[in-house]
């Protein structure tokens, strides 16, 4: 079933379109019962080279998890609004997904907000994606995440992405209640693990405090800025610029280095006194890493998978966990320090 309608102010039009919707799923005669919205999924999509994927993407999430999808498309690939609905059976159930596409761009924040607040589905939880190139400049983000409990973000491949983590602090110091995911950070953790395996061995354990620079290359700002924040959090360091940090009355000095493709670690170096622990993404094998520790306490290299999630299913874990991640959480704010 669907509608469409020409301007964002027949939004009555397409309630009543999703009430009728429902009726007809109930009234069906196979004596299911039905299921519907376990939460509301607004998306945000500005980028007209990005909107398929974020579409697709949105649309995997829907089909796992019944909600109401309100796309709020900022491209210009449309015009008016549109309504649709669907029905599956599931083990005895109806399962409805609704989907209504709306054409913001140029409208005023007020005229955007008042009609999502009309189509949300009252008493469930409500999760805003926003893949907009804008964060707190932009009174349509701010005003969304008013009615959200979980904002999903990706600071990574956009040219300001150090700004925009900048940008998630302050949202963040300000939106203490709601919890953030950035799926930049989100795809880190498998290097996270790495760093972690270069100190799991006693004999090296101690060298975590004796790190005196590390330099990470990647293709975007975000992923070295979380790194960095990352660690620095774990080990109790303190920002003391972009380029370093102190602890324990000695001064850690960290690289950045532009490399490789977006969204994409390179490499992790971590140096001490008197050895060097390198993580690399093999030449010839994208998919495996390199661990090489050099100098007094060398050891064999050896290499490990690099176990890539899709961001489908990061989004997913996201949706779906519980509480706050107070790791990234830590991590954000430590950027947001080295970046002031």
């Amino acid at each position: 079933m669907g509608t469409h309608v020409e301007s964002l102010a027949d939004v009555r039009a397409l309630i009543e379109e999703l009430h009728r919707s429902r009726e007809a799923a109930s009234s069906s005669p196979t004596g299911t019962s039905t299921s519907v919205a376990t939460m509301n999924l607004i998306v945000f999509v500005d980028d007209p080279v990005a909107r398929e994927r974020v579409l697709e993407r949105a649309a995997g999430l829907a089909d796992k998890h019944p909600a109401r999808t309100i796309l709020l498309d900022a491209t210009g690939k449309m015009h008016g609004a549109n309504v649709a609905t669907s029905t599956r059976d599931n083990a005895g159930t109806t399962v409805i997904t609704e989907r209504i596409d709306v054409d913001v761009r140029g409208q005023d924040p007020p005229i955007i907000l008042n009609a999502v607040g009309e189509l949300t589905v009252r008493d469930v939880s409500t999760v805003l994606w926003w893949s907009g190139a804008r964060l707190l400049e932009s009174r349509t983000f701010s005003g969304l995440a008013e009615l959200a409990s979980t904002v999903i973000v990706d600071s990574s491949g956009r040219a300001r992405d150090a700004e925009t983590i900048r940008e998630l602090g302050e949202f963040f110091a300000k939106y203490p209640r709601i919890a953030l995911h950035d799926l930049a950070f989100m795809r880190l953790a498998p290097w996270m693990d790495m760093i972690a395996q270069f100190f799991d061995d006693p004999a090296l354990h101690d060298d975590l405090f004796n790190i005196t620079e590390f330099a990470i290359a990647s293709g975007s700002d975000a992923e070295a800025y979380y790194l960095a924040g990352w660690l620095a959090s774990r080990l109790s360091w303190e920002p003391a610029g972009r380029d370093r940090f102190r602890a324990r009355g000695r001064t850690i000095r960290f690289s950045k280095i532009a490399k490789g493709d977006a969204r994409r670690v390179q490499s992790v170096t971590l140096s001490t006194g008197d050895s060097q622990y390198a993580a690399e993404l093999c030449a010839d094998d994208p998919t495996i890493v390199c661990l090489c520790v050099t100098g007094a306490k060398a050891k064999p290299t050896w290499s490990v998978p690099l176990l890539n999630v899709d961001n489908l299913s990061l989004m997913e874990r996201a949706i779906l966990s519980s509480g706050k991640d107070r790791i990234f959480e830590t991590s954000l704010l430590t950027v947001r320090e080295v970046l002031a």
